[in-house]
């Protein structure tokens, strides 16, 4: 303990974390809140409309999540190719990465732009919520091709140190989105109040100018990681694409399947009621805005160790993993104490509800708060610790077990077979989370994860 508490307070450890984890903080956050703008906008129009803008953002999540399982190739090796001082390799990582990412999403976006109403029918009966959701997803789907280019990317600065480029033009998208979601929802300015469509419209043109303004700036200032036909080429080979694969494929199954796991709980709060699924999507906008706060802590983790790694420190990155694993989930009670505190004021987010679904929104807000600390641990420990040497594998057991034999099941029968209250089948569906913590320590202290993945040799460290 003494030697990971040295670590902590090694000043060039904790520069180097700093600036890592809080460009990708801010940028997450501000990416949280502006989802949290977008419902409160959108909850001033009435609760269908803030089920229908909720559920068509977990659509989008779902095949955000495939994106950046596609774009951990990069992450990962990346990170280890930049430690290692090859810089080429980093290239040939992005190439690979945003093919794949393009061809996966690609069938998703044809579906969302032409038959939008069918995703929308397996969450309600509603048919208010099923058209309003159809027309958010429609206008959306199409950007998800976009955000197939950016996210790759935006991993591929951040495995070479370069967190904030991203962060920077994160956020001006982000301005562009609310100056447009409240110019098209309302119809100020004489523009036409378009409600929901309003909604999305303002989301899709601000992913197109963050795509440009982010290919304009990586071409001028970043060429480090602006590939040519070279890099195409090499990327293609075999070689590369089995070393590739061999970290992307886990990871688009695990994120896959985790994204459309998350995507059942919606479904499942929506066969509850269109004012639980509501609650629900108000409340994963708060959730995520407070998430957001500790995801820079996890990739900030994941690059670091990924450095280390790659230089084969496999005693320093042993000793870094221990203070992530330690430390996340003690600011992370900070946070949670926070919450409890303030949790009246809080209360005036959810001023669009009313009753016993208010009295709903703020129990699961509590329950929320509570389990904090466990969600982050997870995080940083499978996101962070174990795919920094790429133990994706056991990432995978470890979270789709949770999600899918205990978590799903539990909420499913509470939902539909108990018939309990919203706040009882959040419980149910927390019950993955404190499986999975056990899990994950077991796993990091078992030093299977400390490998190196770009040396020929295949060097690593056991137990």
């Amino acid at each position: 303990m003494r030697a990971k508490i040295a670590t902590a307070t090694d000043s060039g450890f904790l520069r180097k974390l700093w600036q890592l984890a809080l460009p990708v903080s801010i940028q997450s956050l501000l990416f949280s809140l502006l989802g949290l703008v977008d419902i409160l906008m959108v909850g001033q129009l009435g609760e269908a409309e803030v089920a229908s803008v909720g559920l068509g953002n977990r659509v989008f999540f779902f095949n955000l999540l495939i994106i950046f399982g596609l774009s951990g190739g990069v992450s990962v090796l990346a990170a280890q190719y930049y430690g290692k001082g090859e810089v080429a390799g980093v290239r040939r990582c992005l190439v690979l990465a945003i093919i794949a990412a393009v061809a996966v999403s690609l069938p998703f976006a044809l579906w969302y732009t032409i038959n939008p109403e069918q995703i929308m029918a397996f969450a309600s009966d509603d048919q208010k919520l099923i058209t309003l959701g159809g027309q958010y997803l429609q206008i959306t789907g199409i950007s998800i091709l976009l955000t197939a280019i950016v996210v790759p990317i935006e991993a591929s600065l951040r495995a070479v140190g370069d967190a904030k480029t991203p962060t920077n033009i994160g956020i001006i998208a982000i301005i562009i989105n609310v100056f447009l979601n409240w110019l098209l929802i309302f119809g100020n300015w004489g523009f036409p109040a378009l409600g929901v469509e309003g909604s999305a419209w303002g989301t899709t043109i601000s992913r197109v100018l963050q795509t440009i303004i982010l290919i304009a700036y990586v071409l001028r200032k970043r060429r480090i990681v602006v590939f040519n036909w070279v890099d195409v080429r090499m990327a293609l080979a075999k070689k590369e694409i089995m070393r590739f694969s061999k970290i992307a494929v886990p990871l688009l199954i695990h994120d896959g399947f985790w994204a459309f796991g998350v995507l059942i709980y919606s479904f499942i709060y929506g066969r509850i009621g269109t004012e639980e699924l509501a609650v629900m999507s108000m409340l994963a906008s708060v959730e995520g805005t407070i998430f957001a706060l500790f995801v820079g802590f996890a990739v900030a983790c994941s690059t670091m160790l990924g450095h280390e790694l790659g230089a084969d420190k496999f005693d320093d990155a042993w000793q870094q993993s221990w203070v992530f694993i330690i430390f996340s989930p003690i600011f992370a009670l900070l946070m949670t104490a926070t919450i409890i505190l303030f949790k009246d004021q809080l209360a005036n987010v959810f001023s669009g509800f009313e009753g016993d679904t208010l009295n709903s929104a703020i129990r699961v807000l509590i329950i929320m708060a509570l389990a904090l600390s466990i969600k982050v641990l997870n995080m940083v420990g499978i996101m962070g610790v174990l795919r920094s040497g790429g133990d994706v594998n056991y990432s995978i057991f470890i979270d789709l077990f949770c999600m899918w034999c205990i978590g799903i099941p539990l909420a499913f029968v509470a939902a539909t077979v108990w018939g309990w209250p919203l706040y009882l089948v959040y419980l149910c569906s927390l019950s993955e989370e404190i499986v999975k913590a056990f899990m994950v320590i077991f796993r990091v202290h078992r030093k299977k994860w400390l490998k190196n993945l770009v040396h020929d040799d295949d060097k690593s460290v056991s137990a």
